[in-house]
Formats: structure tokens, sequence, C-alpha cells
């Protein structure tokens, strides 16, 4: 069995354990989940005992777990971001104070979150937030880098867990990064290469930080399995007498171990923490009612289409663009001509409903001031024009449409406007909103 090995954050008991096991300082890597919920094996907790599994949506299961004898109560959201038809993504408070979980969710089309980043009551945010590329809040600077787990484009190519400071860089420096467009920071780093490493004193969490790393408290952690794109959102109730005690930060780590992962972080806890599912808080929060916070992580039934992807064809040439604002790595360009030519995205959705369909576009002077893109949905055909020299670099939507499941629907931009006039074709994203 091939193992991978780094340093361990366990009580002198379970080392001792471990060692009987004979473990030392190596956990092994077929630690994970065979299908949505099930165990292969629970090596720190064989007693938890885990509910039934509910599929929310394509890619996407929830339920909760327990151990009545500590006690614990879990809730546990698991993402396949394989999988096209979910998105996982960064949700941020309206305007500048701080709001509930609950609202970024709904307001996003979400059908699951959990809390994320630190944060001041004034709504000032301590930890990084990264949205469709653009940077809106950065790591403490009065701290070291800490834990950050960020997307990126092209159906989620690059999932990654790293330390980055206030300058947005990762240290150690890490190529990748480069790629991401969605990220929420945290810390501290819980798991790596599948075993417990927790770095609290490394990321500058000390008493002063409130964190409590060995004190059993309300959590909210994230982790994932690389290979699979598996990640999973994790919250542990705590300060409740009778329901459930919390977690240190290291047997929050185990948890993660149990649930497969290779990579984990935590994030803001305590009162903050809150698991969201279908509309509702599935948790119970220490303070007593859902805290305001702000920022989270938003569980999003949508099909994203890049450009580079492989749902995305044209006809004629489409030649990339040198300005800014454009989704991911580039956008492409063509003047205006007969609408012969065209850009189209098909997505493959997994389900029949109805859909909010979004367009990102390069803003210019020169560009198309009635751009033409047919909707192909289950009713038919319809034509909608943008003024594509305003609102580039952002979601616009569309329009709500009905679609069947599979191929059959399509966004379609073609090249039926003046010689004069240029067309931008970037990004179509279709996001879930209900049934037929």
């Amino acid at each position: 069995m091939k193992t991978s090995c780094t340093r361990h954050v366990l009580s002198p008991s379970l080392l001792a354990l471990a060692g009987l096991l004979g473990l030392s300082s190596c956990a092994p890597e077929t630690l994970e989940q065979e299908e949505p919920g099930t165990l292969r094996s629970a090596l720190y907790y064989p007693s938890i005992t885990y509910g039934t599994l509910q599929t929310l949506a394509p890619g996407v299961t929830y339920r909760h777990a327990s151990d009545v004898s500590v006690p614990w109560q879990l809730d546990i959201i698991e993402v396949d971001l394989a999988n096209p038809n979910v998105e996982l993504v960064p949700l941020v408070r309206a305007g500048t104070g701080v709001e509930r979980t609950s609202a970024m969710a709904a307001r996003a089309g979400a059908i699951a979150a959990v809390n994320a980043g630190y944060f001041a009551s004034t709504g000032q945010s301590y930890s990084h937030i990264e949205v469709d590329g653009t940077v809106l809040a950065t790591n403490a600077s009065s701290r070291p880098a800490r834990s950050t787990f960020g997307l990126s484009a092209q159906h989620n190519a690059t999932l990654l867990q790293v330390r980055v400071d206030s300058t947005n860089t990762p240290v150690p420096a890490e190529p990748a990064y480069g790629s991401i467009l969605d990220a929420i920071g945290g810390g501290p780093n819980l798991v790596t290469n599948g075993v417990v490493d927790v770095r609290d004193v490394e990321e500058g969490f000390d008493a002063a930080s409130g964190i409590g790393a060995t004190t059993r408290s309300p959590r909210t952690a994230l982790c994932h399995k690389s290979a699979s794109k598996k990640v999973y959102l994790v919250t542990v109730d705590g300060r409740q007498s009778g329901w459930s005690v919390g977690m240190t930060l290291a047997e929050m780590a185990r948890l993660l171990v149990d649930l497969g992962c290779d990579r984990g972080m935590n994030y803001d806890g305590g009162g903050s923490t809150t698991a969201w599912v279908n509309g509702a808080v599935v948790n119970r929060p220490s303070d007593g009612t859902e805290r305001s916070v702000v920022s989270a992580w938003g569980v999003v039934p949508s099909f994203v289409i890049d450009n580079g992807d492989a749902e995305f064809s044209a006809v004629g040439t489409w030649t990339v663009s040198a300005n800014a604002g454009y989704y991911a790595t580039e956008s492409l360009y063509r003047v205006g001509g007969t609408g012969a030519n065209s850009a189209t995205w098909r997505p493959n959705l997994a389900r029949s409903g109805k859909y909010n369909v979004y367009a990102w576009w390069v803003s210019s002077s020169n560009r198309a001031s009635a751009a033409p893109f047919d909707v192909r949905h289950a009713l038919g055909t319809t034509r909608v024009t943008v003024d594509q020299r305003a609102q580039g670099g952002q979601w616009n939507l569309l329009g709500t449409f009905s679609f069947n499941a599979g191929t059959a629907g399509a966004v379609t931009l073609t090249d039926a406007v003046p010689s004069s006039q240029v067309l931008s074709a970037d990004a179509v994203k279709f996001v879930y909103a209900g049934t037929l």
C-alpha cells in the first residue's frame, strides 16, 4: 500500500495508537470514498454515525452525522466538481457591512452554503476573497501567509489550497495559483497529503486570534480530494452541552482524513459556523441564531462554458483579443458581417428546468451596440441583443429560459452587425432556476 508522510499533530494517546497499528508517521492514501457518502475506512472516528445521504442536485449530496458519546453533531456537504453542472463559488455580503450566510446563498441561487473567511463586525474582511478573477479582499497584512482555497475555470481544471499573503502571493511560490479565479482565505491548514497537519503557529493563529486551536469549539472546514475533484464543506456544532461540544483543530483534521481528503483547511468558527441546505440552516449555531458574516462558500447548480471549453465552437475566424476584462484566460472577437459566422456555447445539462442564462464579454467603444445572442431553448429560439460597449468584465443576464436535459439547448452569437462594429465572444453561464 502506497503511503504519504508528513508531520502529525496528535495527542500522545493517538500517537501511541498509531504506533501499535504500525502507522508510524504515515497514513494510507486509500482513505477515500468509493461512492458519494460511503466511507472506505474511518481511521480515527469509527463511532461516528453517518445519516441518510440526500442528493440535492447533480453532483451535490448532504447528510448529517453524529457521535452521541462525545457528543458531536456534524453536517457534511459533498460537491463533485468533476460534474460540470455544479459550481462552488465565493459568496460576499451585500454592501459594506455583514450579512447572513443564508441571505447570501439565496441571492446567488445556491442550494447549499457554509460560512467562510474571518472578518470584523464592521464588515472588513480579514481573509482573501477573489470572485471571477477580481480580488475583493486580502489576507491580513499583520499575519503570515494563510491557507486559501481556490478554483480555476475550464470546469474547475485546478483545485488548489495554498498559503497566500496580503499581496495575493502564494508562499512558497505556486505557479498554478495564477490560474485561480475564485478563492477565499481562512486557516489554518489542517490536512496535507492525506494526514493530519495543523499549522496554527505557522499561520499566526495565536491566542489573540481567538481561534482556540486546542479548545473544543464550533468549527467550519473545507477539504478536497484533488484527483477526483471532490470537495467537502463540513461544520460541527459546539458550546452546547448535551447536543455538541465542538472540536479542536486536530479533531477536525482527523475527521477530514476520515472523509478521504488529501488537503483540508479551517475557516471561521464559533458563532459564525453555519451550514445552509435547500433554504434552511441545518446546524445549530452556538449564538442561538445565525450570525451575519462577510463571506461564504456557495454550491450553485450551473454550467459555465468558456471559449476554451469543449462545449464551445465557432464558425469563421475569431481572434484572441488583447483587451482586458475577459473571463478566465482570454476572449475572442471578430468584426461584423452577414450573420454567416458565429460562436456557440452548448451545455450538456443534467436535468430539465428553467435556467438563468448569463453572458460575459469584453467592452470597448468599438463593440457592437446590438450584439445578437440567439438562445435556443425548449420552446424555440429567442434573440437577445445586448450593447457590448458597456457592462464588460462581468456576468450579464440574457434572460430566463426553459431547457430540456442534454445538449439540445445552446446560445449562439452571430456576426450580423455592421462591419464597423466588433463582437466579443467570451463565456456563457446557465444557472438552474427551478422546474419547468
